[in-house]
């Protein structure tokens, strides 16, 4: 197809591959009308014109193929008759179709012989399209890295994640990469009657991936092997006949580790790696906070901040993080996280670095030029301190849970030792060791002792805001058990409490 200044048709354009087409489509200049159901939630960019509609509403999508020469189709779900009827309207109106169909798909098999309903539906598409008569590319990935998202709950609330197969390797592929093959095929010559079988640069396995997954967000992450029939049937549902669940666990499990170097040779570029799909969504899968319970943290600076309203608030938050994009990323900071105080005038920083030395250095060499530049940002900000501690203990039930408030409870002590007698004493009263049901909505308590042994915190994560005032009112008042506790121990001084809200979590370069 020549390089052409007429519009392409990108169904399905708020999806992970379709938003990057669309992305790519205006990036080089080309017209783009993107098809979603719901354009005032779309967030694509400005030069697109989105408008309303399906590939399941064939007479819609008819209305939006005026002045289109390629189409870029998918399938948002499995009802064949719709989806081949649009294919039919398509045909009568463009000149190319570029089709996200899938890795499961097997030439050398009739397509009401194919293994599954995935390699099914997408075969049926990709013969209605060939009988069209329009030119045509298929574009068939295998896994995609974006199926790591299916980890994501388990992640954020500290869950063994269910792996089916977790030594079998596969070649995740990006979703940019995809996006990167599709806007070629659809504004270049050379791609007519290709099948481009997608993947990812490299074989990892799904335990791989976890470690990196870890390595990139400093997090331990547990694993239990799933059946690979449980996984089919959770995927296609309950009541979906035995026979098919088996053809797709044999799909699965029996065909040879896909590999190849399309992409690259497609875009003239490197695909992305699996790491390189981690780093681009930490944020997806971790969640807000921060890894506390990090082994390589051997430093960590909490700083608070204070500034006039809430809009003040999430402005400095965001400053302070983006910030780090503009400029070097220190060496030894491992993370650096932004919690919201509930008062509405208070920010927590919480950054993790490998060592005091490393922080010291930075301070040396870039924290004013950074301060300077937030400031310019968002006026008025006043720093009202900082400390450095050290991770000492943790109590975390064994059911843990992704919490939604951090309460940092704050202590003055004479001496480290003194925090950590204290801490090992709470610990010996705490529901994870006296095997007391633990408060609901209570998900873990991390202590930190000041290195220079003035002050000791606690990170305590609840649920909800609501949780903690339970627990305040049913356990923490002046006759309980742990206000008594802080009152006999010698040295050691209540200074009081703050709710916080996650909002921010930036990660630097894994340590090697």
């Amino acid at each position: 197809m020549d390089e052409t200044n007429e519009t392409v048709l990108v169904t399905g354009a708020t999806g992970q591959v379709g938003r990057h087409v669309v992305a790519g489509l205006v990036e080089a200049g080309v017209p783009v009308r993107a098809l979603t159901r719901n354009p005032e939630t779309a967030d694509l960019p400005d030069d697109a014109e989105v408008v309303a509609g399906s590939q399941l509403d064939p007479a819609g999508l008819a209305r939006h193929l005026d002045g289109v020469s390629a189409v870029l189709f998918m399938l948002p779900d499995f009802d064949l008759d719709a989806l081949t009827e649009s294919v039919r309207v398509v045909g009568d109106h463009v000149r190319h179709v570029v089709l996200l169909s899938s890795g499961a798909v097997r030439d050398d098999v009739p397509t009401g012989e194919q293994p599954g309903p995935i390699a099914h539906a997408h075969a049926v598409l990709e013969e209605a399209i060939r009988a069209t008569g329009v030119s045509w590319t298929f574009l068939r990935p295998y896994g995609f890295a974006a199926n790591t998202l299916e980890w994501a709950q388990a992640i954020r609330s500290r869950q063994p994640v269910a792996l089916v197969q977790p030594e079998m390797p596969t070649a995740p592929v990006d979703e940019r990469d995809i996006a990167a093959v599709a806007v070629r095929a659809l504004t270049e010559d050379g791609h007519d009657g290709a099948r481009y079988e997608l993947t990812g640069p490299e074989l990892v396995t799904p335990a791989r991936q976890l470690e990196i997954i870890g390595e990139v967000t400093g997090r331990h992450i547990a694993w239990k092997e799933q059946p690979a029939e449980e996984w089919a049937r959770s995927l296609l549902g309950p009541d979906t006949p035995d026979e098919v669940i088996a053809g797709m666990v044999d799909d699965f499990t029996d065909r040879d580790p896909a590999h190849t170097d399309t992409v690259a040779r497609v875009t003239g570029r490197p695909a992305h790696t699996y790491r390189d799909w981690v780093e681009a969504h930490t944020r997806d899968l971790a969640g807000l906070l921060p890894p506390v319970s990090r082994a390589d943290a051997g430093y960590v600076l909490v700083s608070t901040w204070r500034v006039a309203d809430t809009g003040s608030q999430r402005a400095a938050g965001a400053a302070a993080v983006d910030d780090w994009r503009d400029r070097p990323w220190p060496a030894g900071l491992l993370a650096h996280s932004v919690l919201l105080g509930t008062d509405g005038h208070t920010l927590v920083h919480y950054s993790q670095w490998t060592d005091e030395e490393s922080l010291e250095q930075f301070r040396r060499a870039g924290r004013t030029a950074r301060n300077d530049t937030i400031d310019a940002d968002v006026p008025g900000i006043e720093r009202l301190d900082a400390a450095g501690y050290r991770l000492y203990r943790e109590a975390v039930p064994e059911q843990p849970f992704e919490p939604g408030v951090v309460v940092l409870v704050s202590f003055r002590t004479d001496t480290a030792a003194t925090g950590e007698r204290f801490v090992d004493e709470l610990i010996g009263r705490h529901p994870v060791t006296n095997g007391e049901p633990a408060p609901e909505g209570m998900a873990g308590n991390h202590f930190h002792i000041a290195v220079d042994g003035s002050r000791m915190l606690n990170w305590a994560e609840f649920a909800t805001v609501e949780a903690h005032e339970r627990v305040v009112a049913e356990r923490l008042q002046a006759d309980d058990d742990v206000p008594q506790l802080v009152e006999r121990t010698p040295g050691l001084d209540a200074v009081g409490f703050q709710r916080f809200v996650p909002y921010r979590t930036v990660y630097g370069p894994p340590v090697r």
